[in-house]
């Protein structure tokens, strides 16, 4: 199954963000429109807009609202994260007194 992740600065977003597809961060300026694109039949996002998730839902794209990119490691999804992001995780030197 196909799926789009929406993302922040290396982190897991709500709507509006850009999208994580095939492994590729790219910008996104119509969700829908870029779900269709790609083939995509989930979003993955932290949230999104009732309507937007009710145009998605009537195209046949589940909407998962996740808290984490950790969270979606825990469940059995064929999502692949560029090696920005596997930086983004664990101590985080430099910040906060570390």
């Amino acid at each position: 199954m196909k799926t789009v992740v929406l993302v922040r600065d290396g982190e897991l977003a709500g709507y509006p963000a850009d999208i994580l597809v095939d492994g590729e961060v790219r910008k996104s300026y119509n969700l829908e429109f870029e779900c269709e694109k790609a083939g995509a039949k989930m979003v993955i996002a932290k949230s999104m807009p009732s309507s937007l998730i009710k145009k998605l839902r009537d195209k046949d794209i589940i909407f998962l609202k996740l808290n984490s990119i950790e969270d979606i490691e825990g469940l059995d999804l064929n999502v692949a994260f560029p090696g920005e992001f596997s930086n983004k995780r664990g101590w985080k030197c430099g910040r906060k007194g570390f």
